[in-house]
């Protein structure tokens, strides 16, 4: 599998993206302009941009600050996933750590997870807000800057998702091709749908991989606002 890169506008900066896994988020850093380099403590064969395979512990902030013009971070979510209520176990908090090495270097961040993670005051982003997704998917986001989503939160209940649930009221009525599905390790539809409904390149990831992908809208809409500040600042690009 590999991933044709789409065209887009360089803003001249670099970004570090800490936990990249096959790279759903780093698209949307690339797709906002950034060059991106990741990281992750696993191999990523899929990922399609530089790679550096490294735990984020042994991350110094201060090659980060040298290197690098904003960081972004997706630790791993299970101690506050639905992965811990079904197993009941206790699994290690990587956000504390990622956010002092993250703060101490002393770019502008962005830290993603899941919903019930323990960031500091967050954006909440949903599929809803950005046309073309057809997942909820929400995702949190912690950053030093003040970000804001596309567009409010619809108000009142989600679409219905498409299900093979024939205890659903609506099992049979919804076209996985055009109705909103739920990609998680679970599933409710095939690749193919969940590829389209996340934005996601058919044929790039595992199921695994975009299982545990964000939809790259979200952080190329973030991306914007983290190049925007830095332009701003006037960074040299």
């Amino acid at each position: 599998m590999s991933l044709t890169l789409p065209p887009r506008i360089p803003n001249g900066f670099t970004l570090l993206d800490v936990c990249c896994k096959a790279g759903g988020a780093s698209l949307g850093y690339y797709l906002a302009g950034f060059n991106v380099v990741g990281v992750d403590r696993e191999p990523q064969p899929h990922y399609p941009f530089p790679f550096l395979r490294a735990d984020l512990r042994e991350l110094d902030p201060q090659w980060i600050a040298e290197n690098f013009d904003a960081t972004a971070w997706s630790p791993p979510c299970w101690e506050h996933s639905d992965l811990k209520h079904r197993t009941g176990k206790t699994y290690e908090d990587f956000i504390p750590e990622a956010r002092e090495i993250a703060q101490a270097s002393g770019l502008p961040y962005v830290i993603e997870n899941v919903e019930g993670a323990p960031l500091q005051g967050p954006l909440v982003l949903c599929g809803t807000q950005f046309d073309g997704l057809r997942v909820t998917r929400h995702r949190l986001f912690e950053s030093n800057l003040l970000l804001y989503p596309p567009r409010p939160h619809p108000r009142g209940k989600h679409p219905l998702h498409f299900t093979h649930d024939k205890r659903k009221t609506h099992y049979g009525q919804l076209d996985e091709r055009t109705a909103f599905v739920t990609v998680t390790g679970g599933g409710n539809s095939s690749k193919a749908a969940a590829e389209d409904a996340m934005g996601i390149p058919a044929g790039w990831m595992t199921e695994d991989e975009l299982n545990q992908a964000i939809p790259p809208a979200y952080t190329q809409w973030i991306g914007w606002q983290v190049a925007d500040h830095l332009a701003r600042l006037g960074v040299a690009a």
